[in-house]
């Protein structure tokens, strides 16, 4: 390689990165295709000029043998005469040319190529090629020297032909597969394209994440109906999208649901302050306007954390699995925490485990934290349901908390109080968040808090693939049940 050449061969690389993979495809194809045809055109030539070779020496080696029979016999006094077009010269013991027919340009080189040796001979000469072919032949009287000879023009004018023609389809068949690269190549690419286009016209009308409304809300990338890597590529990217615009839509909807459930908040701690701004004078007005603006800051602090805790639960992808068994453990721990909380309420926390649950081997998918909150939240909210004014409730209140294995594939949590259980309308928009009953429900005895304990314990066992039904108990109370699926334990 010389130095001139070094940079083109190192430029090469960076000129076919510039390309479309179209092109790129096409250029790798014609290499493929050019070096395919150039070797089966070169062996097929080879091949053919064998060919006329070997035919070229078996009519020579048939001119010879007429004289080299007669030779042979004894009869060299009178050797028959070639026929019409046979190039051949018999040379007798003492050099003497008995017989020859060959052209003028051949005769001086006669006793050169008898004395060659055997094997045939390409002789070049300003007239014309030709292929000969020295024998030696032993007589009586000695070693005679017959010599044939061919004019190898024809020979030449066919190579010549086959050459063009080889050359000429060569180049068409190279040209041919490149254009047949090209279109494939098109073909096999025109989802890529589909799937640009479509991802272009997301981006330009903001909708590759904010999936917007109507007909444009199920917009996604193109999906071929064949079962290969592009109809994968798109698939994938299609779960990404979708799973870019569930983690907008929460962002939104926590933008959307803060704004709108700080607002109230917000305004009665700007109208406390005001107050206690008016009653500086009156250090016991202002010491309550301090304490019920301390209680408005606890709150909001309270729903803060509720919603971060609800966006972040359903923004996590779970991947947890726990024995059942370590479920029963966690529900004496979560009874004995509410014990704690409920205090001197009047409220018997007490719990329940099924048993057929020791020794079971399945698994469900949620950790044992998550199980807690899950508990926590709905005896809770159990326990602020059977204390607060208006339930009407008589002698002791109690809240119940009951785990089984109704069958090997479900665990059942079941959460039941005494209180005033919800209104009949409100029960299916309970698990939503900020879902609250009305003043009248509130005044019974239901909390009107923030409204996020159920949607949290919706997100967590939504998580693990399980459900959560709510169903108002007779004559009164609410029953709040918990079904996960549980999976066999992996040996």
């Amino acid at each position: 390689m010389t130095e001139a050449s070094g940079p083109v061969v190192r430029r090469a690389p960076r000129i076919l990165r510039r390309l479309s993979i179209r092109a790129r495809l096409t250029v790798g194809a014609l290499i493929i295709a050019g070096v395919f045809f150039a070797g089966t055109a070169f062996a097929v030539h080879q091949q053919v000029e064998a060919i006329l070779t070997n035919s070229s020496i078996l009519l020579l080696q048939n001119d010879s043998s007429l004289f080299e029979e007669q030779i042979t016999d004894g009869k060299d006094a009178d050797l028959d005469r070639p026929g019409q077009g046979q190039l051949v010269a018999v040379i007798d013991p003492t050099g003497t040319v008995r017989l020859s027919t060959f052209p003028a340009e051949l005769e001086p080189m006669l006793s050169s190529l008898a004395s060659a040796g055997t094997a045939p001979q390409n002789v070049h000469t300003t007239a014309a090629d030709y292929l000969v072919l020295a024998h030696t032949v032993t007589a009586p009287n000695g070693q005679w020297k017959v010599v044939a000879a061919r004019n190898e023009g024809a020979s030449r004018l066919s190579l010549d032909s086959l050459t063009r023609a080889l050359t000429v389809g060569l180049i068409v068949l190279t040209l041919l597969f490149g254009l047949g690269s090209w279109v494939l190549a098109s073909a096999a690419l025109r989802p890529v394209s589909a799937m640009r286009r479509t991802a272009e016209e997301l981006r330009a009308a903001d909708r590759l994440v904010s999936a917007g409304s109507g007909s444009h809300k199920a917009e996604l990338l193109p999906v071929g109906p064949a079962h290969d890597e592009l109809s994968e590529l798109a698939t994938t990217l299609n779960a990404l999208i979708e799973q870019l615009r569930a983690s907008a839509d929460r962002e939104k909807q926590l933008v959307s649901d803060a704004s709108h459930e700080l607002r109230t908040p917000l305004a009665i701690l700007q109208a406390q302050l005001e107050l206690a701004h008016l009653s500086a004078g009156d250090p016991d007005a202002l010491l309550s306007e301090i304490e019920s603006a301390e209680l408005t800051v606890k709150r909001l602090s309270q729903l803060a954390a509720g919603l971060l805790e609800l966006t972040h639960i359903e923004a996590a992808q779970q991947h947890d699995s726990t024995p059942v068994t370590e479920m029963a453990d966690e529900i004496v721990d979560a009874v004995a925490r509410a014990a704690l909380l409920s205090g001197d309420s009047g409220v018997a926390v007490t719990s329940s485990t099924a048993g057929n649950i020791v020794g079971t081997m399945g698994r469900v998918g949620l950790s044992p934290h998550n199980f807690g909150r899950v508990i926590d939240n709905l005896v809770t909210n159990a326990v602020a349901a059977s204390t607060r004014p208006g339930s009407e409730q008589t002698g002791e209140r109690s809240v119940e908390v009951l785990l089984s294995l109704p069958t090997d594939a479900r665990l059942r949590l079941e959460v039941r109080d005494d209180g005033p259980g919800m209104a009949p309308e409100f029960v299916h928009l309970a698990l939503d968040r900020f879902a609250r009953e009305d003043s009248s429900r509130a005044a019974r005895g239901r909390s009107s808090g923030a409204g996020l304990g159920l949607s949290i314990v919706a997100a967590l066992v939504s998580s693990a693939g399980g459900t959560v039904s709510i169903t108002n108990r007779l004559p009164r109370g609410l029953s709040v049940v918990v079904e996960l699926p549980v999976a066999e334990e992996l040996s």
